[in-house]
């Protein structure tokens, strides 16, 4: 398969990354030398120099051929016209990142497809939306819906006194029937575990399970439903706008930043919430946002460690849930020894949404969700596969992976030791990270 992706800044460079793990023949175009030379001498891929719109350099980075062709630069008017180029000559896939809200209007979607777009994405929509959803799930720390919701992927801290800590995955007996835990972070490390892996407190539990299961696996995980009212934001950006734009039904939100200019534009651009010129990091300033009264406290700065500071403030003065943007990857495992609730990264959300598009597509792209160190496959079972007819319980399966879920004649269900494959499922497979070729060698 053969990507290119227009602009190396922050996300043109994770995409290139992440795809390139992949062993997809990757191409990344940028008119900024430096960043394609760090890039060339640390991963898999071709670098071009030169500007995305000029025809001679599309082609040069195979954009009359590629399967997909990802417009990444900050400038959404320049990706469109890339991608369009890109669509003229060829490509099968356009993707044009976007700055605006009304790109993603059903009304202009048929004007966008004309000029050569297929599909847009506006990472701080994406992130407002999975704030929204967290603070719908309050209890989960992560919450991924497959194959039409009809599955559901959770993440959720064990708490002390669940009924599920401190037993072993071999001891749940009928409780197996209604989720499956499919991996672990434990002390910043993830693990796949087998029947001998005892559960313990502060586990984060990545569950299967349907949604008619979803109150059980709340209950057994030690989690109660918490209703969420007040919100707090520190950070007044793109996606603090549109998360209170997204979220104004269902929750109060004020907002607190410590520049004056971004308060007024947030005054102007909405009037759904209350905004609060302080610094997020001063106790006055959150006394005055009325910290002990809010439910939930989401930190947007561009400052992955005081989002991770002010969030600790905030559970400190008894605040249910906290959610950190968190950009840095390197940060995501501090901000989860700290115990916040939810932590959330634009570019792996990007990445996922990429995945999702190309599975939609029918492009023979497996990846359907990267989490840290580990992630979440989507593979269909052939006729010449080995696990056609197979029963899990008899497989000798890698220790680098595990079945979460599988999708048969387009109805969700779990796996379990006694489920016995047939060509044309589709199977949730959770590996380690750079494990993807076992488990697609395993699918045949």
């Amino acid at each position: 398969m053969i990507i290119t992706i227009i602009g190396a800044g922050t996300l043109g460079s994770h995409l290139a990354k992440y795809l390139a793990e992949e062993h997809m023949d990757i191409y990344i175009v940028d008119r900024d030398v430096t960043k394609l030379s760090l890039l060339d001498t640390e991963h898999n891929l071709m670098t071009v120099v030169g500007d995305a719109i000029d025809l001679n350099v599309l082609r040069q980075a195979k954009a009359a051929t590629c399967d997909l062709l990802i417009a990444a630069t900050e400038v959404a008017e320049r990706n469109f016209v890339a991608c369009g180029l890109a669509k003229s000559i060829g490509a099968k896939m356009t993707v044009a990142r976007v700055d605006r809200v009304d790109y993603l209007a059903p009304d202009n979607r048929e004007v966008i497809r004309r000029m050569g777009v297929d599909n847009v994405i506006y990472p701080e929509y994406l992130l407002s939306q999975e704030i929204v959803e967290s603070l719908r799930h309050s209890w989960a720390c992560n919450w991924y819906e497959f194959n039409k919701g009809e599955m559901v992927l959770l993440g959720v801290r064990l708490s002390k006194e669940a009924p599920l800590a401190g037993k072993y995955l071999r001891e749940l007996g009928s409780d197996a029937r209604i989720f499956h835990v499919a991996a672990i972070r434990r002390a910043q490390t993830t693990l796949i575990p087998k029947g001998n892996q005892m559960l313990l407190p502060d586990d984060i539990l990545y569950v299967a399970t349907t949604p008619a299961n979803v109150n059980d696996v709340a209950r057994l995980t030690g989690k109660t439903s918490q209703s969420i009212e007040r919100v707090l934001i520190a950070g007044g950006g793109k996606t603090a706008e549109l998360t209170v734009k997204n979220g104004a039904q269902d929750f109060n939100f004020t907002v607190i930043d410590g520049d004056i200019e971004v308060c007024q534009r947030m005054i102007s651009q909405t009037h759904l919430c209350d905004v609060i010129h302080g610094e997020p990091t001063e106790l006055e300033t959150l006394d005055e946002a009325g910290i002990e009264q809010a439910d939930a406290f989401v930190a947007l700065t561009k400052n992955a460690s005081e989002n991770v500071l002010t969030c600790l403030l905030a559970r400190e003065m008894g605040v249910k849930k906290t959610i950190a943007e968190v950009e840095k990857m390197q940060f995501i495992n501090m901000a989860e020894s700290f115990y916040i609730e939810t932590i959330l990264n634009k570019q792996m959300l990007v990445a996922n949404t990429v995945f999702q598009l190309l599975i939609d597509a029918g492009v023979a792209s497996a990846k359907c969700l990267a989490l840290p160190d580990a992630e979440v496959v989507q593979l269909e079972i052939r006729d010449n596969s080995r696990l056609n007819g197979a029963v899990v319980k008899n497989l000798n399966l890698p220790e680098e992976l595990t079945f979460a879920g599988m999708i048969r004649h387009g109805k969700s269900m779990l796996v379990t030791g006694q489920t016995c494959f047939a060509s044309g499922d589709t199977v949730l497979v959770m590996c380690f990270a750079g494990a993807l070729q076992k488990a697609k060698k395993l699918f045949n």
